[in-house]
């Protein structure tokens, strides 16, 4: 017989109780859990406010032609005044204007304002530069004062007629003493008027009879003897070579807009694998901030160049149009130091997909970005980099999957419909390895370049100066 005590319910109800209150606990851990996990990868992009400005520059100044400050467009009427036109009493009065005529002798009001293309013309020809075919050169820039006299430099040793070239500067993300903004200013319109190649030639007289060596320009002397009178030789007369060294381009705009470039600068380790995944997805969301603002119906090639590259022919822009892919890419290496080897492959991110990394790729969360050069990501893929070969054809071209971002030809057609940058994960890759993956999904060529080299700017590192000091006391001792 069982009995039965009259409180056996209430300890039953306690239990009750307390099984609840855990599962709540539980519940709030996770919850706690879950938002400490999220703190490391925050919504960079909520910070990013609609404000740019953007200049337009002449053989004679700067023009600042447009400016919006959180979405609302800045009223520059009084600074952008142009011809033909007056301001009078809040109100823009055209002085003069001829209409073109219709057939029937009337003015065609519509003809003047109503602009049409036929995209069908700018698809973009293997030999753009002999058909007239209009580029738009893409700069970005941060941070880039002291290597600015090197990219105007190259520039304007670009052989592609200058008049089919329009180039637009986004400058973003600079430190507050930083001075990139005015530099390109200035740089800008004495590249349009024809002076600018006497003003860095007088600039590095002036530094040359300077006779200043800091410890930071030591390192060219262990720089690699052949690299170095290269490169003075690819800076020298320029203009003998080159008859349109100094010649004007057709336009040059500049556009300034912060993208929050800063991102992780607060984490404890900036360098962390899911840091770089979003430092990617900013550059790629400035990259088509870019692309957006400047490209015009009429543009039928994008060319998108670093500004840290250091030698590269001038005939660069024809050498990867020729091809006749939809994207195409050099092979990207920078010299080292003799105590380090000489030289090193730069760019990493143009390579060919492997079945290894398709497999990583299957056991990854759908917004990991995989990064090459990481222990965590080991994708075995082959990279443009290492199928160079120091005496192969310059003009043998393979098929890529990702590119990097240093030097890109591409078609402007890609573009209008639809490939882009992806400041989002995209078949877990951003920015320009996934602008390569996307183009190849949507049916596009994409293509890379092993043996045809630039190089890259070579910027000693903490470690390198260090070593490079330890070197000249030690010759010091000796009596060199």
């Amino acid at each position: 017989m069982v009995h039965t005590h009259k409180l056996s319910p209430r300890k039953s109800l306690k239990v009750v109780k307390r099984i609840g209150l855990g599962l709540i606990a539980l519940v709030a851990l996770l919850v706690i859990f879950k938002a400490f996990l999220n703190k490391e990868e925050p919504d960079v992009f909520k910070d990013i406010k609609d404000t740019y400005e953007k200049y337009l520059v002449t053989k004679d100044g700067v023009k600042l032609e447009e400016a919006v400050v959180d979405g609302q467009a800045v009223d520059i009427s009084s600074d952008t005044q142009k011809d033909g036109e007056v301001e009078k009493e809040g109100e823009v009065e055209e002085l003069t204007k001829e209409y073109p005529l219709d057939e029937e002798g009337e003015p065609d009001i519509y003809k003047l304002n109503v602009e049409f293309y036929d995209l069908n013309k700018y698809t973009g020809l293997s030999e753009g530069d002999k058909e007239g075919d209009y580029i738009l050169f893409l700069m970005p820039l941060r941070n880039a004062e002291h290597v600015l006299p090197m990219a105007f430099f190259n520039i304007m040793n670009l052989t592609y007629d200058h008049s089919l070239i329009d180039i637009a500067f986004l400058v973003s993300d600079c430190s507050p003493e930083d001075t990139t903004l005015e530099t390109v200013f200035s740089y800008s319109m004495l590249l349009q008027n024809g002076t600018l190649a006497a003003k860095l030639q007088a600039d590095e007289e002036e530094k040359r009879n300077a006779n200043v060596q800091g410890s930071s320009e030591l390192y060219k002397l262990y720089m690699p003897q052949d690299y170095m009178e290269n490169v003075e030789k690819s800076y020298l007369h320029p203009e003998k070579q080159h008859p349109g060294f100094q010649k004007p381009f057709r336009s040059v705009t500049i556009f300034r807009k912060d993208f929050g470039q800063v991102i992780g600068q607060g984490f404890s380790d900036r360098h962390a694998v899911k840091v770089q995944g979003i430092r990617r997805k900013l550059m790629g969301r400035a990259r088509n901030w870019l692309t957006a603002s400047a490209l015009k119906p009429y543009h039928s090639w994008i060319y998108w160049r670093d500004v840290d590259i250091e030698t590269a022919p001038g005939s660069v822009i024809q050498d990867l149009m020729k091809h006749n892919f939809d994207v195409m890419v050099p092979n990207v290496w920078r010299p080292l130091p003799t105590f380090l080897g000489n030289e090193q492959a730069y760019d990493l991110n143009t390579w060919i997909e492997s079945d290894p990394a398709i497999e990583l790729a299957k056991k990854l969360d759908e917004d990991d970005v995989i990064v090459e050069g990481y222990a965590e990501y080991p994708t075995w893929r082959v990279h443009l980099a290492y199928i160079r070969k120091p005496k192969g054809d310059p003009n043998e071209v393979v098929e890529m999957d990702g590119v990097g971002g240093v030097s890109i030809l591409a078609r402007a057609k890609i573009f209008r419909q639809g490939v882009h940058f992806p400041a989002f994960t995209f078949l877990n890759h951003a920015e320009t390895e996934a602008f390569g993956k996307m183009a190849k999904v949507m049916k596009f060529s994409v293509g890379g370049l092993p043996h045809y080299t630039i190089w890259h700017i070579y910027e000693p590192s903490e470690d390198d100066l260090k070593k490079i000091a330890q070197m000249e006391r030690k010759k010091r001792r000796k009596g060199h």
